[in-house]
């Protein structure tokens, strides 16, 4: 569960982060003390759902199988849990 809230905030705050470490490598926020009041926000939000979206269809694209598989129920066979399948 964790891991699938982070493939989907991770991309969405990488703009905020991207930021923040610019603000620190050239001390602006140091200097004017308000750095983040003068932010670009609707470009971070932008850029943050674009990476957002792009996670979400790459997630889509490359896992999962093919439509129309036979499911097959996780089971126990020897004493050991063979997990559930698409065949």
């Amino acid at each position: 569960m964790l891991r699938n809230i982070l493939y989907h905030l991770v991309p969405f705050l990488l703009p905020f982060i991207a930021y923040g470490l610019y603000l620190y490598a050239t001390r602006r926020a140091r200097e004017k003390g308000q750095a983040f009041d003068e932010a670009p926000w609707f470009w971070l939000f932008a850029a943050g759902l674009g990476l957002l979206v792009a996670s979400l269809i790459a997630v889509w694209y490359f896992t999962g199988d093919p439509a129309g598989g036979v499911y097959t129920a996780p089971n126990v066979q020897d004493g050991k849990i063979v997990p559930g399948k698409f065949d």
